[in-house]
């Protein structure tokens, strides 16, 4: 049983000086890892022996045991509560994710006859990790280096192959003209951009979203791409699930 239960289903044993401890150890508990139970009486004007009979009530072998257990939980709440910005931004992320678009993409992922990538910079990170991915799964995709390897693909595609663009900022040129050729050859196109009304969302028959912060040094873009990395995993990860499973 855990803490607030032992306290929930003992606490109507207690009188009302035991109450007033307990509250002063709630509202203390910060401290308690550096405090006696003798100063914790001395500063409630009673005996030590009142600490140890409270906590025994409360369904604990004595202080130490309640003072432990208090310090775990408490710990363990703040954990919970403390949520880094990389947290919010995938939590945001997946919150973006439109299940009726996932399904589809999965569906032209399945039947697809290639797919190709288009992401240049750190962009790349989350391309390849699909492309990688779905090589493994024996799907025929590719990503490219060279803008103008990339644009002589593009051309060549058909209505039966997919394009991945990935881009920050959504107005990248090499993804966007690679987009806008593959577009033209009757690809179905599909992006996942940083959260924002941009010019690669809105040429793309398919759109996913990511929770990004730019950030750029000297110039060079250097913004968190773990959310792109999270939506190429959930994609992978529920294309498994729904045909290869």
């Amino acid at each position: 049983m855990n803490f607030f239960d032992l306290i929930k289903q003992n606490r109507s044993t207690l009188n009302s000086n035991e109450e007033e401890l307990l509250s002063y150890l709630f509202e203390h508990k910060a401290d308690l890892k550096q405090m006696t139970v003798r100063q914790i009486a001395e500063a409630n004007f009673t005996a030590p022996n009142s600490i140890i009979r409270l906590c025994k009530k409360l369904g604990f072998s004595g202080f130490l045991e309640f003072r432990e257990s208090l310090y775990l939980t408490s710990s363990q709440q703040k954990a919970l509560m403390e949520m880094t910005a990389l947290d919010e931004q995938i939590i945001k992320t997946k919150q973006l994710i439109n299940q009726d678009v996932l399904n589809i993409v999965l569906e032209k992922i399945h039947s697809a006859n290639q797919i190709l990538f288009f992401s240049v910079g750190l962009s790349r990170i989350a391309a390849e990790d699909l492309h990688q991915r779905l090589r493994i799964v024996g799907k025929n995709t590719h990503t490219f280096i060279d803008p103008h390897v990339m644009k002589h693909n593009a051309k060549m595609l058909t209505s039966d192959d997919l394009v991945f663009a990935i881009s920050v900022s959504g107005s990248t040129d090499t993804a966007l003209h690679a987009t806008t050729i593959a577009k033209a050859a009757g690809a179905t196109t599909v992006s996942i951009t940083g959260f924002s009304s941009n010019p690669l969302s809105k040429l793309t028959d398919y759109q996913f979203y990511g929770m990004t912060s730019e950030l750029y040094i000297d110039g060079v873009d250097v913004s968190e791409r773990l959310s792109f990395t999270y939506l190429t995993n959930y994609i992978f990860t529920e294309y498994v699930q729904k045909y290869l499973l």
